[in-house]
Order: structure tokens, then sequence, then C-alpha cells
């Protein structure tokens, strides 16, 4: 995201294609140089790739919430994905911005996350609990339940409460609230620990401590009786992709020229085998039924495999693989990525209402529609927000 739109939840950013950003080779294959990381018509900072993994991640979610998916689907590992991807763009971002300016604005991080992440997320809360009131969605909607969609905490609603109460077809905004958690506390706590002058890299290795602990305290809370939801959609339980993202933003981030040990020989080992082993472990661990593993170590294991995955990307994207992610369609979805996550759902029910019956036409349907909406709130809504962003963000103070 050009400006600071690093919102995995899945929040997507709009960006040109690396091409016309000006994004002309790839990234130094030892890490050492960022050529080809700005784009130098626009001024803009691009991180190639990244809008493809937010096309997968949503597709994935997509697919778990359609009606054609064998139950085995893993349609989860979807919000895994953004929740990492969320961690490592925006402490990038982050850090890129201390390094330029030896400071980072709060204010001006919060305006961005405002209105980048808000409008559309309330515009969707509201599209839902009209349907509700009308009776063309099925709804048990309360006055408990709308306000925990607005103030960000759908998640901890959900595990006091259970889903009752909340708007039709709108649960999945238990991310968006662990997310927005994240984004309250840990630029605050990165700003703090820059300026007690320890080196980006004591901060990441920190941050891997702290991410350590949550599987830890998963499995503690597990073997206490927890309930699911308690440990999958609580924040406390969730964070740690969103921090591992974060670490390897600042240990190992090809992006802003930090380097792999041993150079381009070790970028060849990714290459060749350790990304695509990575890729294996991931959906093998993504497929494996038992509950218990899915909700203590799984996610550790996945985002330990991302990093190497984000890796490859970042740093080739003219591979095969790179190529496919960056591909003009890919990359829009991947951009359209935050306002198809909000609105898949209740398109999914409406569709199903209609007189079509065949499960994979309902699906098909469904994700033609969710990516024209999601178009139509891009340019009615998020691109709007977009400039009296950028227009109030310069208003304000660096500190």
């Amino acid at each position: 995201m050009a400006d600071e739109c690093a919102t995995a939840s899945p929040g997507a950013c709009r960006r040109e294609s690396p091409h016309r950003m000006g994004y002309v080779k790839t990234i130094d294959p030892s890490g050492g140089g960022t050529s080809g990381t700005f784009g130098p018509r626009a001024g803009a900072f691009h991180i190639p790739s990244l809008d493809g993994i937010r096309a997968i991640a949503v597709l994935v979610v997509f697919v778990g919430h359609g009606y054609l998916a064998p139950a085995a689907w893993p349609g989860h590992v979807g919000v895994t994905i953004f929740f990492f991807l969320s961690g490592y763009l925006i402490t990038t971002l982050l850090r890129r911005e201390y390094a330029k300016t030896r400071t980072v604005s709060l204010r001006r991080f919060y305006l961005r996350r405002a209105l980048r992440i808000l409008p559309p997320a309330f515009l969707a809360i509201i599209v839902t609990v009209a349907l509700g009131a009308t009776g063309i969605v099925v709804s048990s909607t309360t006055g408990w339940g709308v306000l925990a969609e607005f103030l960000n905490y759908t998640n901890y609603y959900i595990v006091l409460f259970g889903r009752d109460g909340l708007p039709p077809e709108s649960t999945q905004l238990w991310s968006l609230s662990v997310e927005e958690h994240y984004y309250l506390v840990v630029p605050a706590v990165l700003l703090v620990l820059f300026r007690r002058k320890l080196s980006v890299r004591a901060i990441g290795w920190i941050l891997v401590v702290v991410a350590s602990a949550v599987p830890v305290w998963r499995i503690y809370l597990g073997l206490t009786g927890a309930s699911f939801d308690r440990l999958y959609v609580s924040t406390d339980t969730r964070i740690d992709s969103l921090i591992f993202g974060s670490a390897m933003a600042l240990l190992l981030n090809p992006a802003l020229g930090d380097r792999l040990p041993g150079g381009a020989r070790t970028d060849w080992h990714v290459r060749r085998w350790i990304a695509p082993l990575a890729v294996v472990v991931f959906v093998a661990v993504a497929l494996v039924p038992q509950l218990e593993f899915r909700l203590s170590i799984a996610d550790t294991i996945q985002c330990l495999c991302l990093v190497p995955i984000f890796w490859y990307i970042i740093v080739h994207p003219h591979s095969t693989v790179g190529r496919i992610l960056n591909h003009p369609v890919v990359q829009k979805i991947g951009a359209l990525s935050f306002s198809i996550y909000l609105f898949h759902r209740l398109v999914l029910v409406l569709v199903d209402q209609s007189f079509i019956t065949v499960p994979a036409v309902v699906d098909l349907v469904s994700l033609i529609l969710t990516i024209l909406l999601a178009q139509v709130v891009f340019v009615s809504v998020e691109r709007p927000c977009g400039r009296l962003r950028k227009r109030l963000e310069y208003s304000l103070p660096l500190r």
C-alpha cells in the first residue's frame, strides 16, 4: 500500500501493477538492495506480490464459507495469512518511517487506519443490519451485537455471548477486531522500543519471544477447558500471527534491504527447496483435522512457513509464481480483498435464497457479485476516503 494500507485483514490497498508503479527489477537476491522497490514516478513504496497473496487468502476464505467446499476445506488459514501479512506490512512501514524521520507519528498512523478500515466496515455493518431488519435475511440482531461490531470487540462478544445478536452474516468481523486491537497496541510499543535506542534486530527478537508465548498460552487455555471460540477468535490467542509478521519485518525484510545469512547462496536454497518445502508443510498443517492441533500450534508452524514464502515472492516477482501473483487480475482481486471479505458471506446467503439451487453455481455467481460489489465500495467509499486521508495526514504534525 503506497500509503499505509496494510490491513490484511484482510484490508487491501489499491495499487498499480509493479511495472506501472515503476518496479523494474527484482530485489537483490541476497537481500542487500532494494532496487525496484520504490516507484520513482509516483514516489510510492511498493512491495511486489503482496496483493497476490491477499487474493489467495480471501479466495481461501470465500471457498470455506461457500456451499461447494468439502468439510475439510481449511478456510481458516486465509485469516492466518491475512494476519501475518498485516503484521509484516504495518511494521515495514513503521520501520521505514522511523528510519526516515527518527519517529513514528501515531496520530498519522491512527488517522490512516481509521479512514482506511472503518468506512467500508461500517458500511458493511449498516447494510447487514438493514437487510436483517427488513427480513430479507434471517436475523437475531440486538443493539449490543451492533455495538460490538462498531466498537471492534466482535471477537470477545462471540466468546462471551455467542453469535446470536450480531448482525446477520457478519461474524467474520471478529478478525477485524483482532487487527484493530493489534493496531492500538503494537505501533505504540514499537515507538517506545525505538526511542529506547534498541536495535531493530533486538526489537525483532523481542517480538519473536512474545509471539512464541502465545501458543503456550493457547495450550494452557485448552488444557483448562477453554471453548473453541475462546481459542479461535480472541485477540490474546490469535495475535501471534500478526506479531510473527512484525518480527519478519524487523529481522529479515527484503523490501528494506535486509540480507540473508550467506547472501545469494542462501537465497538459492530458499528458491530451490526451502520455500517449496514451506508451502508443502503449510498445506499439510492446514489439512490436519484435529482441533487440538489446529487450536494450539498449527498457526505457529504456518507462520514460520510464511517467512521463506514471503521472502521468495518479494525477492523474485518475475519468477513463475511471482508472475502469477502479480498478474493484473490477481492483483485486482487482492486490491479488493478487504471489501470482498466484508461482504462475501452476505452475498452468498442472498444468492442462495434466489432461484439458483446448484451449489457450484451459487458459489460462482456469489464470487462474481461480491467482486463487483467490492469494486463499487472501492469507487464510492474507499477511494474518496483515501483522498481525504492523504489531505488530513499532511496537516498533522509528525509528533
